[in-house]
């Protein structure tokens, strides 16, 4: 996925209007530059980019979503991929995208076929300025709506250095989600061996993983995803990691991003776990994510690393606004106090998770996570920081009845 491509062709166009934006998929190379040639042309229409086949909807419209008007035009010279993709792009995203088929072939059955694929438009190659504008004119001229709400949101974990325990933070905000706000949600594990999310949920290891998904994406559909997940009592779903040691070596990214934008396609929350450090692995489920939890402990080193990766996913221009500190271990006793991290960091510290380590090792060592019901500080800070994903108020009556001491979670 180009994302930088998209980031510079949307920041060059802040001095125009963001009327019209268009997103190619899989158009070739001659039509292509022809296309960029008409639409240069008009004022307030944009080329994003042009992708492959294997993007979702939910990419589509995260891509177009700066758009008042958003268009795709997609290659019909593919045979019956070009159909399968318009109904995917129309049952995905309804009417908030434009549908614009191209293609060489001008007989009336073909046209026939790509309007009841679910296209607008037909656009013949070579294109013609007459035809895209007047193609143009008419979805301004029908008000398409703004792009709807997604229902699946992806948040990544990832430590700042080795031991600041993500896993066990990603295992109990996972659960959180799914008990006090009742949200299907799924949990990835997204080491790349021997993760440790089943272990903590006391599952079983499943004989497939995330990773052989991803290289399955090709054929990735609900029937296929179902094969492959752990299910725990709670109601939470699990795709584990690999057991053998190096089972998956040189994994695309771009299909890391496509297979988790599809189960974000599936789930409220799809909640992925990785390993400490910023590997390209790693970084292609951050580039997916709605938000990044940066996991840190009260020590020099995490806060050292915080900083370094921050800086270096900023300058890929990953949102500064969707990065979230997570301060684990947290005490009033640690030598270094929370104004003094903030200060090192430039930002506040969104999560504090309260140390009790005998807990937390108790919990792993028994695969049960810490219970809920129990008078703890830990189960009260899981729940905040899932009503600061949900969007709640951290004050908020939570949906169970109990009553919960919120306050002091938050560092801002």
């Amino acid at each position: 996925m180009s994302t930088n491509s998209q980031q510079t062709i949307i920041q060059g166009s802040r001095s125009s209007e963001l009327r019209i934006g268009i997103l190619c998929i899989n158009l070739d190379p001659v039509s292509r530059e022809g296309l960029e040639v008409l639409v240069a042309q008009t004022p307030g229409a944009h080329i994003v980019d042009n992708v492959d086949r294997l993007i979702t909807p939910r990419e589509v419209q995260r891509m177009l979503e700066q758009f008042q008007h958003r268009v795709c035009v997609i290659d019909f010279d593919d045979g019956e991929e070009s159909f399968r993709m318009a109904h995917k792009l129309r049952a995905g995203c309804g009417n908030s995208i434009s549908l614009f088929a191209a293609s060489n072939d001008s007989r009336p059955e073909q046209i026939i076929t790509a309007m009841r694929a679910g296209c607008s438009e037909y656009l013949i190659k070579p294109f013609q300025p007459d035809q895209l504008l007047e193609s143009l004119a008419h979805i301004e001229s029908w008000g398409q709506g703004k792009v709807t709400q997604q229902k699946g949101r992806v948040v990544t974990l990832v430590g700042a250095k080795g031991g600041t325990g993500v896993t066990s933070l990603a295992v109990h905000l996972a659960l959180s989600l799914v008990q006090r706000h009742h949200r299907s949600v799924l949990l990835v594990d997204h080491h790349p061996a021997l993760g440790e999310i089943s272990l903590c949920l006391g599952l079983g290891r499943h004989q497939y993983s995330f990773y052989e998904l991803v290289h399955n994406m090709d054929r990735l559909d609900t029937e296929l995803m179902q094969g492959f997940l752990l299910q725990h009592h709670s109601g939470l779903h699990v795709l584990d990691a690999p057991q053998a040691m190096q089972a998956f070596r040189d994994t695309p990214t771009d299909a890391i991003e496509h297979t988790l934008a599809f189960l974000a396609e599936s789930y409220q929350f799809v909640i992925v776990d990785c390993p400490p450090g910023l590997s390209e692995d790693t970084c292609a489920a951050i580039r997916q994510s709605d938000r990044l939890a940066i996991i840190i402990t009260p020590e020099l080193p995490a806060i050292h690393n915080a900083i370094r990766s921050i800086e270096y996913l900023t300058g890929l221009h990953y949102p500064a606004e969707n990065i979230d500190i997570v301060l684990n271990r947290h005490s009033g006793k640690n030598t270094l106090h929370d104004r003094e991290i903030e200060s090192s960091l430039r930002r506040h510290i969104s999560v504090k998770v309260p140390n009790n380590y005998a807990q937390i090792v108790s919990a792993i060592n028994s695969g049960t996570p810490v219970d809920r019901t129990r008078k703890s500080d830990l189960p009260d800070a899981f729940d905040a920081w899932a009503d600061r994903l949900v969007g709640e108020d951290p004050g908020a009556q939570p949906q169970n009845g109990s009553s919960r001491k919120l306050f002091g979670l938050f560092g801002v």
